[in-house]
């Protein structure tokens, strides 16, 4: 079959998902623009290998808008079996969706997470009921996804869930490391008898790390907070830490995939303390190589993959007692098979598998 896919810009882990669905079915993938403005360089890297990529050079307005009206004139242009929009945000992926409801043109709309904002204007409400509904079909990775795609105007008896991973299958851990391999590894970053917990992600206030910060300062010593990113603001971090003379925290700069994965192979557990996320990743990258996660409820891969006291904790980031008491809680070894348990069915390769019976459904629709 031949499928048409547009997304913004070409994320590793979505280059990984396109090489792998590539060898199942004909795919073109459009990205919107070269790179978000917000994102470390670091971040992207190009290995397009069983797909047709094509970025386009659109106007660009801010971290991620974009407007072009070369997506819609490749749909003319081309004949697709399966057309898939990954999101409504851009005033490209406007243009686009406008264009194929007014032509008549069947789709499915994609999203990588979605969270219902309280309170929200309802103009802002109408216009993304207005882009969202109408689709032919829709993909959401978890629950909270789907009821966002829900109470924005989709169809529910045409949602479809799929595992969304950044993991390949020969990357989740086989077996745990022992006492003397996660020492000699540790030794490495000179933490070397240190239990070691990991916060990694952008250094922006959604992400929250500065409650986190805060919250180590009663935290013991042999307990060590690794921050690893970038962002806005790291100089904040480091003025706070050096100014309440905290020890236990180290911030390092941005680690490539595979250097993640081994840091988290090392950790007690990671830490997503977000204020919103609608999925985040590192949850199911730190479950992968046997690292519980200490989870904050506000991120859709929390509430999707943490099975609370079983595979790491879920908290309420207005509880600072319930977050203290996960960070001193004990990590059991079977907690940490738990959680690669869990990234076991949350790979790359059955995600893709995943999209390709969800298109032979709809092609028979």
């Amino acid at each position: 079959m031949k499928v048409l896919w547009i997304f913004n810009h070409p994320a590793p882990y979505k280059i990984d998902f396109f090489n792998e669905l590539g060898k199942i079915v004909d795919l073109d993938v459009i990205f919107e623009r070269r790179k978000e403005d917000d994102r470390d360089p670091a971040f992207y890297y190009q290995k397009v290998i069983n797909f047709h990529c094509e970025i386009i050079n659109s106007l660009r307005f801010g971290y991620m808008n974009n407007y072009t009206g070369k997506v819609v004139k490749r749909i003319k242009e081309k004949k697709y079996d399966i057309i898939v929009v990954n999101g409504w945000r851009t005033f490209t992926e406007m243009k686009t969706l406008s264009y194929l409801k007014k032509h008549n043109i069947p789709y499915i709309f994609a999203i990588n997470g979605g969270i219902i904002k309280a309170n929200e204007r309802k103009l802002y409400k109408k216009i993304k009921t207005k882009y969202i509904s109408g689709a032919k079909f829709y993909l959401a990775p978890d629950e909270n996804s789907a009821s966002y795609l829900k109470y924005y105007g989709a169809d529910e008896t045409k949602i479809r869930l799929y595992p969304y991973s950044t993991i390949y299958e020969k990357e989740i851990l086989n077996n745990l490391l022992s006492l003397e391999e996660k020492e000699n590894k540790k030794d490495e970053y000179g933490l070397k008898g240190k239990e070691i917990y990991v916060a990694a992600g952008q250094f922006i206030p959604r992400k929250n790390d500065a409650q986190l910060i805060k919250i180590w300062k009663n935290v013991p010593d042999n307990k060590v907070l690794v921050l690893v990113g970038s962002g806005s603001e790291q100089k904040q971090y480091e003025k706070y830490i050096k100014e309440q003379n905290i020890s236990n925290i180290l911030i390092k700069p941005y680690m490539p995939h595979e250097k993640l994965l081994e840091f988290f192979s090392i950790s007690e557990a990671s830490i997503l303390l977000t204020k919103e996320d609608i999925y985040g990743h590192v949850v199911n990258e730190s479950l992968s190589q046997g690292c519980p996660v200490i989870g904050s409820k506000n991120a859709n891969s929390s509430t999707n993959l943490i099975r609370d006291g079983k595979n790491g904790f879920l908290v309420d980031i207005l509880d600072e007692k319930q977050i203290l008491d996960a960070i001193n809680s004990p990590i059991s070894e079977e907690m940490r098979k738990n959680a690669i348990s869990t990234s076991k069915n949350n790979t790359i390769e059955i995600m893709a598998e995943k999209h390709n019976s969800f298109f032979e459904e709809y092609l028979k629709l």
